[in-house]
């Protein structure tokens, strides 16, 4: 059922316009058909964010909800850690793994300040605080002499021979042109 008052702020600005502003509705009035596709958008996103799980399903739950907790994770714990080839405890491994992540992050920023205007991204934030990172276009490299000269070298070395005739030579060793069948008489080998 639908509500007889929306919270404007709860509906993304793309459709406030479909949503309160029918000309078919009164002035204020709510579309209900605009609102539940919209409704419906917006738990469709929810699911891809996994922001909102759907019980039961495989492709939508609560991915938290397989994972081994207590006496299940206790009895199977070593065994896990020994396959993963973990030695320490997991908290250690994981602040190991934050400790590593921050520290080429701060490199990151570091190298970014110190390219200055020729850094070839930037960082710019949207609003909702979210971190949109812009990367422009790279230029192509040069071939480099080594590389051409490998080219010219490699390709002096084959041989001048067509495919037929490569594909005669190789039969001629093994013979797997008889395994072929004739499309015509649907005899086995292709020389009949």
């Amino acid at each position: 059922m639908l509500p007889r008052e929306i919270d404007q702020k709860l509906v993304p600005p793309a459709w406030k316009k479909a949503v309160f502003s029918n000309p078919d509705l009164p002035p204020g009035a709510v579309d209900r058909d605009a609102y539940a596709v919209c409704v419906l958008e917006q738990l469709h996103k929810a699911l891809g964010r996994r922001d909102v799980f759907a019980s039961p399903s495989n492709r939508w739950a609560d991915p938290r909800a397989r994972l081994l907790d207590g006496a299940q994770w206790e009895a199977v714990q070593a065994d896990v850690l020994h396959g993963l080839s973990l030695e320490e405890p997991v908290a250690e491994h994981l602040a190991g793994r934050v400790r590593a992540l921050d520290a080429a992050w701060q490199l990151m920023a570091e190298r970014l300040e110190e390219a200055g205007q020729d850094a070839k991204l930037s960082f710019e934030v949207q609003p909702g605080g979210r971190l949109k990172l812009n990367v422009d276009w790279l230029g192509a490299l040069g071939e480099p002499k080594s590389l051409r000269w490998l080219r010219r070298t490699t390709a002096a070395m084959l041989p001048k021979i067509d495919l037929p005739d490569l594909l005669f030579e190789v039969d001629s060793w093994t013979g797997f042109l008889d395994a072929f069948v004739h499309l015509g008489t649907a005899a086995p080998g292709w020389r009949t």
